[in-house]
């Protein structure tokens, strides 16, 4: 295909001109159709209750779940990845081949898939100097070639054949509108000949534009695709169940509503009013790089993320199959190649083409998403989806029957909790007859909480089992991922409430006999560590000699926040919960011990946090005031020394979404190990606010005033411009006078103190 914009457009690929999908400067015929299509498709009255009828939930197939590889560079990968598609159960791969890649090296893995039973989908790629020139004849001769050949060589050893590489990525795919619609019509006769399905054109991500303007385009030249593929990733910045915060804005995200289930039935009914009615997700992945700009646990996630994904998937119904991939990789693989490098990602994202299998196939490592991976392939393959129990307010209850058995999959959104207790009843919980970890490792016992990590529970067919009409989340409550072998264990009584973390139920409760509310009362002078607003002071470790243990509890709060607080969690919650959220992202922080608080919400005084002791006594502050004294060297360090590595620090922080909002010189405890390396810490977390992305400038300049407030303005400077460089700011005069205004409110509060305590001297005498 072709209209009289196409020699230029040939002519600007050859020199290396960014490529566009739709050319919005000087539109063709084609970018018009495209146009016209996606607007079709797309029209308001086309509301997905329309089109989109819910799939019958049949018995799930066991090709449901997929896994991407590449070719092996030599024998001793091929039998290495034949092993382990063999040990993950997987019965469906998706191969990217393109001519840079040899049919001898492909060869003897389409055979060792062929005889375990392993369906193969071929995913034809074009090279992306010959993609960038279609619809060049000279290009569009050597694709049909490479079509014709490959069919000849591989037609019996394939189960369908896709074309289609990212169609919606010009920089990835190499395409321009004409490009990929001549691509197309030059591939579809030869695969339709071979009596393979075909199955495209790739969209990826959610850009339902996309899909709309293509396949209605292709409906017009009667080539459609026997199946639609998009890779259906999900939000991948947060957790598969998050609604879509790229679409319109973190604010209108529930205005939308669009989650993966809803992005699911969309991009099916527009290929069912397009007339395609089966739908294939051919890759779908969850880097590490990505998960780590937030979170710690890396790993972790990646395999909670799966498990939640295939899950949800699964409960919508419209797509046949779901593809992970790629299975070895540095950054996303279920496999890590062992490199410790990322793949070389100058030309092509591994989504477009996943070129080979990287690093030596000797030094590949099992990540716990292989695992994951595993369990939901045994779990799921033959099963029937049946219903979701919960979906809202953060907990997930999906039903499956299989066999003689029905199990449910039970999760928590991210950083939450559910006690088992308040979502089964007890006759329930006594009838579960087995337990399985997200990794399929048989438990011993119920966990007392449900976690980010999913747990299956199975009881007989016979068995009817109903969730608590109250089945929720702990309110207001977040957590860490727990350490391995501990977990979170409760306590409650008429009175109080509260939580500890500990490795088992009896080590739990010997935690709570020395710590509960109605023993910890008493403070000394010797421990007592401060006694102002909050009183703050150590205890013993029942569960270790030699250690203490930091107990903080309120002694006055102000009327007003007695007033503004009120809908707030208590002040220890708070301070778990801050505490909890800078685990989750890997700050140092003392980790969470215990909390408890009165049953009585108007009792805002009785509650007690308790974490491990920081064993240190230096803080930011001991540095700051002898620098701003004159001093050169505070224990041994300069104060540019001093500052790179707290700036490094703090920016850290920040750059994982803490808004900290305490982020006095006080409340940043320093540790100095060996090679004058400083591990900052940080303490009295129950004010700071969390987000998943970087705060804004004004507020993470907020916190830097309270940092930097006991320095010289000299030396503030010196920290701020240090700070702001990286971001290619600077400290202006602007933020210099709000400096200077956050000085002089902090003094008129000290003099307020100070008036305060001689007028209370004066009454007492």
């Amino acid at each position: 295909m072709s209209d009289g914009s196409v020699p230029a457009r040939t002519i600007a690929y050859s020199n290396q001109a960014k490529p566009r999908f739709v050319n919005l400067t000087r539109p063709g015929k084609l970018d018009v159709e495209f146009a016209f299509e996606c607007i079709k498709s797309l029209s308001p009255w086309f509301n997905d209750s329309k089109l989109c009828v819910a799939s019958e939930k049949g018995i799930i197939e066991e090709t449901f779940a997929g896994v991407c590889l590449a070719v092996p560079k030599d024998e001793a990968a091929t039998e290495m990845t034949l092993g382990i598609v063999s040990d993950l159960g997987v019965k469906a791969v998706r191969i990217d081949f393109s001519e840079s890649n040899t049919k001898e090296a492909l060869i003897p893995l389409l055979e060792g898939l062929q005889l375990s039973g392993v369906s193969v989908l071929l995913h034809l790629v074009q090279p992306l100097a010959q993609a960038k020139q279609m619809p060049n004849s000279e290009a569009n001769e050597a694709w049909k070639c490479f079509v014709t050949d490959t069919l000849a060589s591989f037609a019996g050893m394939i189960e369908a054949v896709e074309i289609g590489t990212t169609v919606n990525r010009a920089k990835w795919a190499g395409y321009t509108l004409d490009g990929f619609i001549s691509a197309w019509e030059t591939a579809y006769p030869l695969v339709k000949a071979s009596g393979l399905p075909l199955i495209g054109p790739n969209v990826t991500d959610f850009e339902p534009q996309y899909n709309a303007g293509i396949l209605g385009m292709l409906k017009d030249r009667q080539c459609l695709p026997d199946i639609h593929s998009n890779n259906m990733f999900a939000e991948r910045a947060i957790e598969p169940e998050a609604l879509d915060r790229k679409i319109l804005g973190e604010w209108f995200k529930h205005f939308h509503g669009y989650d993966l289930i809803k992005k699911l039935r969309l991009i099916a009914s527009i290929a069912r009013r397009n007339g395609v009615s089966r739908n294939w997700s051919t890759c779908a992945f969850w880097t590490l790089p990505r998960i780590q700009r937030i979170l710690v646990s890396s790993e972790e996630q990646m395999a909670d993320y799966l498990t939640r994904y295939f899950v949800l998937c699964v409960s919508e119904g419209s797509f046949e199959r779901f593809y992970w991939g790629p299975l070895v990789s540095h950054r996303e693989g279920l496999l890590d190649d062992g490199t410790g490098l990322p793949e070389d990602r100058s030309i092509r994202d591994v989504v477009s083409y996943y070129s080979e299998l990287p690093g030596e196939s000797e030094q590949w490592r099992h990540r716990p998403a292989f695992y994951a991976f595993k369990t939901i392939q045994s779990m799921l393959s033959g099963a029937r989806y049946l219903q979701r129990l919960s979906g809202k307010n953060g907990l997930e209850v999906h039903a499956f029957e299989k066999g003689d058995q029905h199990f449910h999959v039970v999760w928590a959104k991210n950083g939450g909790l559910a006690r088992s207790t308040d979502i089964y009843a007890q006759v329930d919980l006594e009838t579960i007859e087995s337990i399985y970890s997200r990794d399929g490792k048989v438990l011993v016992e119920l966990p007392e909480y449900f976690s980010e990590s999913p747990v299956y529970l199975s009881w007989r067919r016979s068995e009817t089992v109903e969730l608590d009409a109250g089945a929720a989340l702990e309110p207001q409550t977040v957590a860490a991922r727990a350490e391995e072998g501990c977990d979170y264990y409760s306590y409650r009584t008429d009175v109080w409430s509260g939580m500890v973390t500990a490795r088992s139920r009896a080590e739990a409760d010997k935690l709570i006999e020395a710590l509960k509310p109605d023993v910890i009362t008493s403070v000394s002078s010797e421990t007592s560590l401060r006694n102002a607003r909050n009183a703050i002071w150590s205890v013993e470790n029942p569960l270790a000699l030699n250690q203490s243990l930091v107990v903080k509890k309120p002694v006055r709060i102000a009327w007003h926040k007695r007033i503004l607080d009120r809908r707030k969690p208590s002040k220890s919650l708070r301070s778990w919960n801050g505490t909890s959220e800078l685990q989750r992202r890997g700050i140092e922080t003392p980790k969470v011990v215990a909390y408890f608080e009165h049953q009585d919400r108007t009792q805002l005084l009785d509650n007690w946090f308790i974490c491990e002791h920081a064993n240190t006594h230096i803080s930011a502050r001991s540095f700051f005031i002898p620098f701003a004294n004159g001093e050169e060297t505070v224990e041994g360090f300069t104060f540019e020394v001093f500052s790179e590595q707290l700036i490094e620090f703090i920016r850290m922080v920040h750059w994982k979404g803490v808004y900290f909002r305490d982020l006095s010189g006080g409340n940043v405890l320093i540790r100095i190990e060996e090679n004058n390396r400083l591990v900052f810490s940080l303490i009295d977390t129950a004010r700071a606010r969390f987000a998943n992305q970087r705060f804004s400038r004004s507020k993470r300049i907020a916190d830097l005033k309270r940092l930097v407030h006991k320095l010289d303005p000299q030396r503030q400077a010196y920290f701020m411009e240090a700070y702001l460089k990286q971001e290619n700011s600077h400290f202006t005069a602007y933020d210099r006078f709000s400096f200077w205004l956050y000085a002089f409110k902090a003094s008129l509060k000290r003099l307020k103190r100070k008036l305060r305590k001689n007028l209370y001297s004066r009454i007492e005498k």
